[in-house]
C-alpha cells in the first residue's frame, strides 16, 4: 500500500511507476500460459520494479519468461517492446536478446482481465541463460563486450519505429529536470546538494543541446541485471533483458547509461567506464559534441538511480530494501568520481571514446 507521501506524488515520476508492480497468483499465469501458448508448467515469482514475471518450466525442462505488465503501461507501450525484440532479432541475429515466443493465435504479446475487471498486457519470451552481470566478477575484456553489444543494439535499432516511441516514462533522461521535485525524498542536506549539483550540470550542459544531439529509439537501461553472462566464463556476454525502458531519445544517453554502469565497484570508475567506452567505439562513433556532454550525462543518469528509487521507497516503504538496494553502491561511485579530476575524467572518456 501506498505512504502518505504518494499524496503529493511528485512530477518526476511518471504513472507507470507510481503503480506497484501487481502480481497476479501463480495458478492464473500456468493456466494463461495453458490457454494462450498451448504451455504446461509451473510458474515461479520473480522480482521486476514494475511488472508481474515468471519464470516458466515446462515438464520437459524448457524455460520462458511469462511477464503480466504494470496496470499503468500503456498498450501502445507493450507493442513497441515486442515489436523491438522482433526488429533486433531480424537486424543482428547474434545479438543475444530473449525472442518472442507468440500466442496460439500469432500474437506478439495481447490483452488480459485481471481479478478486479482491470486488462493488463502479457508477453512471453525465451528465458535467456547465464547470470546477471552484477553477481560475477567483472573484467576490462567484459566491461569492452558489454560497451560492443550496445554499439551493435544501437546499429539493429536504427531503422526501427513505432508510435509510442515518444511516450514519456520516469527513466528517460530527456525528463531528468522533473526529478528535482523528488530530491525532498533525502534527509541528509549534504546528499541533497550532491544531487543539487548533479541536476545543475544538466540543466545548464545538456538542456540547451538536447535538440541537436543524433536521437533513436534506444535499449536506455544497459545496466548490469539487464545483461547476463556465462557463470563459467563471466568474460562472455550470453544475454541483453529487458526492453521496458525504450524510448526515442540522445543516443549519447543510451551510452551514458551504459557507462554509469559498468562503473560498478571499481576502484578507478572512469577506467572502467573507458573499457566499456572502448567497446562501444568499435561499432559506433561519437560526435565532438556528444562526448563533450558525456560526463555530465553519466551523472545525471546517477543522480536518477538514487532519487526514482528513494522517491519510489516513499511511495511503497514496504518495498524499501528491493528499490534502493543500489543506493550504497551509486553513492560509493559518487565518491570515488568527485575524488577524480573532473578535467582528468573527461580527457580520458574523450580518449576512449576516440580510438
Amino acid at each position: 500500500m501506498a505512504s502518505t507521501a504518494s499524496q503529493g506524488a511528485a512530477s518526476g515520476l511518471g504513472a507507470e511507476l507510481k503503480t506497484g508492480a501487481t502480481a497476479v497468483p501463480p495458478d492464473q499465469a500456468e493456466r494463461i500460459a495453458r490457454e494462450k501458448y498451448g504451455l504446461t508448467g509451473k510458474a515461479e515469482w520473480l522480482w521486476g520494479e514494475k511488472d508481474s514475471n515468471y519464470r516458466l518450466t515446462l515438464d520437459d525442462g524448457a524455460e520462458y519468461l511469462f511477464k503480466v505488465l504494470n496496470p499503468a503501461e500503456n498498450p501502445a507501450m507493450t507493442s513497441m517492446h515486442s515489436q523491438a525484440l522482433l526488429h533486433v532479432e531480424a537486424a543482428d541475429p547474434g545479438i543475444p536478446i530473449q525472442r518472442i515466443i507468440r500466442t496460439l493465435d500469432g500474437e506478439a504479446d495481447f490483452r488480459m482481465t485481471d481479478d478486479e475487471g482491470g486488462t493488463r498486457g502479457v508477453r512471453m519470451v525465451t528465458f535467456a541463460p547465464g547470470i546477471s552481470q552484477k553477481s560475477q566478477p567483472h573484467s576490462a575484456l567484459q566491461r569492452y563486450r558489454v560497451g560492443l553489444l550496445l554499439g551493435r543494439m544501437q546499429k539493429a535499432l536504427e531503422g526501427f519505429t513505432h508510435e509510442a516511441a515518444s511516450h514519456r516514462i520516469t527513466w528517460d533522461m530527456k525528463h531528468a529536470a522533473g526529478i528535482r521535485d523528488l530530491f525532498s525524498a533525502f534527509d541528509d542536506a549534504a546528499q541533497r546538494a550532491r544531487l543539487e549539483r548533479a541536476m545543475d550540470d544538466f540543466e545548464n550542459l545538456i538542456v540547451p543541446r538536447m535538440a541537436e544531439l543524433p536521437a533513436q529509439v534506444i535499449h536506455n537501461d544497459f545496466n548490469m541485471e539487464n545483461i547476463l553472462v556465462s557463470e563459467e566464463d563471466p568474460d562472455t556476454i550470453s544475454g541483453i533483458i529487458d526492453f521496458g525502458d525504450m524510448v526515442h531519445a540522445p543516443l549519447l544517453f543510451d551510452v551514458a547509461v551504459g557507462a554509469a554502469y559498468q562503473m560498478g565497484d571499481a576502484e578507478d570508475p572512469v577506467e572502467a567506464m573507458c573499457d566499456f567506452l572502448k567497446g562501444y567505439a568499435t561499432e559506433k562513433t561519437l560526435s565532438d559534441e556528444e562526448i563533450a556532454l558525456l560526463y555530465p550525462a553519466v551523472v545525471t543518469r546517477m543522480l536518477m538511480r538514487l532519487a526514482i528509487p528513494e522517491w519510489r521507497a516513499k511511495l511503497f516503504p514496504e518495498h524499501r530494501e528491493l528499490y534502493t538496494r543500489n543506493s550504497p553502491t551509486v553513492w560509493a561511485q559518487f565518491a570515488r568520481l568527485d575524488a577524480i579530476s573532473r578535467d582528468d575524467a573527461i580527457a580520458h572518456l574523450t580518449a576512449a571514446c576516440r580510438l
